[in-house]
């Protein structure tokens, strides 16, 4: 290798390291930079596999969920949130291209996909992949395009509009497939992207095909490639393939609905539970993961020990949506466990806090700190996607049996298979997983102000005003797509800013 390929080798690998927190994490090999084959042995082949999964996981939880969560109807700002996330939920002049958080989600999406870029580039070529290692390097393949793909569905799921088959112009994000150091590329359209992703993931299922599944899979498998294809189905209005793709991974009868009490918490505080399709491995050390301790945010008082220094509390409508008999409100709502801490004041029975995000025993010491193994895929979504796609496609009684079953296992009242029945489902399961945005956006809804806890009320717990627990959307509101970083426009000016958010 040149020394002029080793220096620009080098000063990627440190642009990767400095662009987010987590995205730091080896390998530094089984890449490919201006047509510079760097796998070499085996072993560097299977540390590119541990490396871009590293980085998979790197983008979920924490920022990755709670930036569009905050931004809608389930959470109002604590009086003592510190304007954490503030521009987001107030959604008023001081959010803008300039976001902080909008920035950091495209610019760390795109440092991802091109390690998956530069993997795929690499072992596509079959005298690259190390002799003994085919069969291992044609699964890591299939994991990269299935990762691509999903990449690429969060990008434009947040700065593309909602797909529309009768709408070939709207742009969606540049659709990037290889490393370009002087690359400018403009924006896709938003079919294109999808086109894009279609694409990745019919590769991974050609390159996956013999790893079926399992549950809490720490890898990509068929059942994860399904799921995603329900996702992306459901997108794009193909309805009866989104029912097939849903209930494909459902019908294997190795992801099962917690039924309990005691089984929804295994799932979500123990992550021990028989819902994840997919769940990453995580630790204190070598493996961290992103944490949502925004809604519990952890500390000490010396009257009253550990206590909720909460910056969100779950809104009125959310803590409204679960009836009495609803595990999910019992497990994922908490009044008396701890005291609440507010600008120096305790509450203990005044309100709900959130904590679906409590925090795995394993993954601290001492304090809770939010940090849960990461589950990209639950069997839960299946059911709501075939549900949604079911009644989309003219079969309301299909549906109907499908969201019951969701129902019945968590206790809730049995509905029929209405679209606002499905949507109010939505809401109530998927709380918290980053799935808002679509949502709403795929239904072309809104939502009415986003009313605090009448016991959050009383107490002055909560931030209250225009921007705030009186804060609405209306169908279609323009900030359900996210602008385009203005870092990025100033890096390549090819990029076309959305409407109305200004450079």
């Amino acid at each position: 290798m040149t020394m002029k390929k080793i220096n620009i080798f080098l000063s990627i690998l440190a642009a990767l390291s400095l662009s987010a927190c987590s995205l730091d994490l080896e390998p530094t090999t089984a890449t490919v930079y201006d047509g510079v084959h760097l796998v070499v042995t085996g072993e560097d082949l299977m540390a590119a596999e541990a490396g871009f999964m590293d980085a998979y996981r790197a983008i979920h939880n924490g920022m990755y969920s709670t930036t569009e969560e905050l931004m809608l109807d389930g959470f109002n700002a604590t009086a003592s949130f510190g304007n954490n996330y503030g521009s987001v939920h107030r959604t008023d002049d001081s959010y803008t291209s300039s976001d902080d958080y909008i920035d950091s989600y495209w610019q760390n999406h795109y440092v991802v996909i091109g390690r998956y870029n530069n993997l795929i580039d690499d072992i596509s070529i079959a005298e690259n992949v190390p002799e003994g290692y085919e069969e291992a390097a044609s699964i890591i393949l299939g994991e990269a395009y299935f990762c691509r793909a999903e990449a690429y569905l969060n990008l434009v799921r947040h700065y593309g509009k909602d797909y529309d088959p009768a709408d070939a112009v709207s742009l969606g994000v540049p659709v990037v497939l290889h490393y370009d150091l002087n690359g400018r590329p403009a924006r896709n359209t938003v079919h294109e992207v999808y086109d894009q992703i279609k694409n990745d993931l019919d590769s991974a299922a050609v390159h996956l095909a013999a790893v079926p599944g399992e549950l809490m899979a720490a890898y990509p498998t068929m059942d994860c490639v399904n799921a995603l294809y329900a996702r992306y189905y459901l997108d794009t209005e193909d309805y009866d393939n989104a029912v097939t793709a849903a209930n494909t991974v459902i019908a294997t009868g190795r992801y099962t609905l917690s039924n309990t009490i005691e089984k929804l918490t295994a799932e979500f505080v123990n992550d021990a539970g028989t819902e994840a399709i997919m769940q990453l491995p995580g630790n204190q050390n070598s493996e961290p993961v992103n944490s949502n301790s925004v809604y519990t945010s952890m500390g000490n008082s010396q009257d009253h020990g550990q206590v909720f220094n909460s910056l969100y509390l779950p809104s009125r409508k959310l803590v409204d949506s679960y009836s009495t008999t609803d595990i999910r409100g019992r497990v994922w709502l908490s009044t008396t466990d701890y005291y609440t801490e507010i600008n120096g004041s305790y509450y203990r029975g005044n309100f709900a806090t959130f904590v679906k995000y409590f925090g795995n025993p394993n993954l601290y010491s001492g304090t809770p700190n939010g940090a849960q193994m990461i589950k990209p895929y639950m069997i839960s979504e299946m059911y709501l996607i075939k549900a949604e796609a079911q009644n989309m496609g003219g079969h309301a009684a299909d549906a109907k049996t499908t969201l019951n079953a969701l129902q019945t296992a968590r206790g809730a009242e049995l509905t029929s298979g209405s679209m606002t029945n499905i949507q109010n489902e939505w809401f109530r399961e998927t709380v918290g997983e980053g799935l808002r945005l679509s949502c709403l956006k795929r239904w072309h809804i809104g939502f009415d102000a986003r009313e605090g806890q009448p016991g959050a009320l009383a107490v002055n717990a909560i931030m209250t005003g225009t921007y705030y627990d009186q804060r609405s959307f209306a169908d279609d509101d323009y900030h359900l797509v996210w602008p385009v970083p203005a870092s990025q426009i100033r890096l390549n000016p090819n990029l076309v800013q959305n409407a109305p958010y200004g450079q």
